[in-house]
């Protein structure tokens, strides 16, 4: 069955750098047909959610866990003619519409029009990842596992219409330093198939290509898991070090607004 993604009305937060408002979307459902599927699991949709964000006015960086909604965007109220509105005025406004509508407007001038909070660019994930001290284990890997993502944009950029505006670089020595340490953190991870599937992946663009076989071998079946890691597990077969695009996603999930963070 196909859908459509959708979201509920924007939280509103305030940016813990200027004090100012901003918005922030609430994913309702997901739905993946058309979805780009690359072999390294990077999320290319255009309706991820991240957990570090930058306010567009001031260019803070922080995590959106550590901050509270302080309201959800209320409704706009039904727009009025000019005759309905004069009715309504005469009559006392005895469905409440007038005073809906001055609610509305009241709200949204004490918030002074908030602004949809920015994304962290790659240069961002690096500067707070070099300042991580204090940071949790769950932080970390995201940081890290983000900066192996936007290398890889090198792969997603091949052909004559490149898919992102640019390729980060990083020398190549960092690059594997930091695609071992992802691997060694995810080892302490419990072996379920989507942990499974990045180590192979790991393994194979690291040219351990022996060992991705192997783990890969041992993803359990779930109806979807086995089918990746089949692929994945033949181009590490061949000597393959490249993100390749893997078969599209053509599934539709439900979520709980605020659930997704990858």
């Amino acid at each position: 069955m196909r859908g459509m993604t959708s979201f509920s009305p924007p939280a509103v937060h305030i940016c813990p750098g200027c004090n100012l408002y901003f918005l922030h979307s609430q994913l309702r459902s997901i739905n993946f047909n058309g979805v780009r599927n690359w072999s390294d699991s990077a999320p290319t949709a255009w309706w991820r959610r991240e957990p570090l964000v930058r306010c567009s006015v001031c260019a803070a960086l922080f995590w959106m866990d550590d901050i509270e909604p302080i309201a959800t965007w209320p409704e706009c109220p039904e727009p009025m003619g000019r005759l309905a509105r004069t009715v309504a005025r005469w009559r006392g406004d005895p469905h409440g519409r007038l005073q809906k509508e001055r609610e509305y407007v009241e709200i949204i001038a004490g918030w002074k029009h908030p602004r949809y909070i920015g994304h962290a660019d790659f240069d961002d994930v690096v500067y707070v990842l070099s300042r991580s001290r204090g940071l949790s284990r769950e932080r970390i890997l995201w940081l890290r596992k983000r900066i192996w993502w936007g290398l890889n944009d090198r792969f997603r950029n091949q052909g004559d219409m490149p898919l992102l505006p640019c390729d980060p670089a990083w020398p190549q020595a960092a690059e594997r330093t930091n695609m071992e340490v992802i691997l060694a953190m995810l080892e302490d991870d419990r072996p379920e198939p989507s942990t499974m599937l990045l180590q192979g992946e790991l393994l194979r663009l690291l040219g351990r290509f022996d060992e991705a076989v192997a783990i890969l071998k041992a993803v359990l079946p779930d109806g979807f898991s086995e089918v990746r890691a089949g692929r994945i597990q033949q181009l590490a077969a061949r000597g393959d070090r490249q993100v390749r695009e893997l078969l599209p996603l053509s599934l539709s999930v439900p979520f709980s607004s605020g659930q997704l963070v990858w």
